[in-house]
């Protein structure tokens, strides 16, 4: 006599933690994404709302620790270089700009047209070499930009 249970069948299935390299392949690609509204000046802005425009970008680019996202592995030298200047001015525009959220303020400020040839330089450079793959380590990105 067989024993039938009339419960749903539980497995334990342990998920694999990505590697460290996965998650900077990971940030890196979303570190792309923010980027493209930020090359885009005004019209990125329009299209995302200033919070978002602003906060893409920080939500994976920091300067806390320092070095932090500076020492990622998937990064080129050229690429840690131009994401800086990046940072900088995006870093300058906040500053001069506290409180705004509001759309056409900030972009008569002026501030998105001056990202956007930062920004555009960065993500040509990192599009030039593409995305990683997300869930698997990659010496080189596999995907096109």
């Amino acid at each position: 006599m067989r024993h039938c249970s009339s419960g749903p069948i539980l497995r334990h299935v342990e998920t694999e933690r990505p590697s460290e390299r996965v998650v900077e392949q990971r940030l890196r690609n979303r570190l792309m994404d923010a980027l493209e509204p930020m090359s885009q000046g005004d019209d990125g802005v329009r299209a995302v709302g200033v919070v978002e425009y602003v906060e893409m970008f920080f939500d994976v680019i920091r300067d806390d620790p320092p070095l932090g996202w500076r020492t990622w592995s998937c990064f080129t030298p050229q690429e840690v270089a131009a994401v800086d200047v990046v940072l900088r001015v995006v870093s300058t525009a906040c500053e001069a700009t506290p409180g705004i959220d509001d759309a056409d303020r900030f972009i008569a400020s002026g501030w998105p047209e001056q990202i956007r040839g930062p920004a555009s330089a960065a993500l040509d450079l990192m599009t030039a070499r593409g995305r990683f793959d997300e869930e698997r380590e990659e010496t080189e990105p596999s995907h096109p930009g």
